[in-house]
């Protein structure tokens, strides 16, 4: 998977630090009780120069709860807008997506839990991994080791109706090595059962 320079990088910067939010992480910040509580990580994400960001496929999964509620449709369409970064899920994510969905089904620690991982979820961790981006997320389990690693993680504590809350956000990483690697052998695989079924329909003399 390689990034074709079709996304909206800044040219100006050699190693730009993207995060891409997952939708949980979305909710944390236009919620009235969780969104003070991330003020912090949002300095310390300006102090760095580093860029929010989301693929568009976040803003199907904002909108599907809320969409016929007026208000909090404007509100998700204000944030996504005024503080966001969008990257497009165009062919090559999906046919990427799709390599990705396969790795996954393939490598020994994810088969098995392959199934929880929603396609959102797949496209989203297939934009970080051909954006080398960090994924912010309150459900690590979507982005399985070992195709990524944590960076960072992030506690908040908040008040709901007087009764203390917490919740725990991940910064993960792509692990590029791990990735090249598992699809390497994917493409290994196929080639040799490529040529052994263009053998086996060679016609007999």
């Amino acid at each position: 998977m390689e990034d074709d320079g079709s996304q909206n990088q800044d040219s100006n910067s050699s190693n730009p630090i993207v995060i891409l939010l997952d939708n949980n992480a979305i909710q944390a910040f236009l919620g009235k009780d969780t969104a003070p509580e991330l003020a912090e990580f949002l300095k310390e994400v300006d102090e760095v120069g580093a860029t929010l960001a989301v693929s568009d496929i976040v803003l199907y999964e904002a909108l599907k709860a809320v969409i016929f509620d007026e208000q909090k449709t404007a509100e998700v369409a204000n944030f996504f807008d005024n503080y966001l970064t969008r990257y497009n899920v165009d062919e090559d994510v999906l046919i990427s997506a799709a390599r990705v969905h396969e790795m996954y089904g393939s490598d020994k620690a994810t088969k098995g839990s392959r199934h929880a991982c929603s396609t959102e979820d797949i496209i989203i961790a297939t934009t970080s991994m051909i954006l080398g981006a960090y994924v912010l997320t309150s459900d690590g389990n979507d982005y399985p080791m070992p195709f990524f690693k944590e960076s960072n993680r992030i506690a908040i504590y908040y008040q709901v109706k007087n009764r203390r809350r917490h919740k725990i956000f991940y910064l993960l990483q792509p692990d590029q090595e791990a990735i090249s690697n598992a699809l390497a052998q994917l493409d290994g695989a196929n080639i040799v059962k490529t040529k052994g079924e263009a053998k086996s329909k060679e016609p007999k003399r």
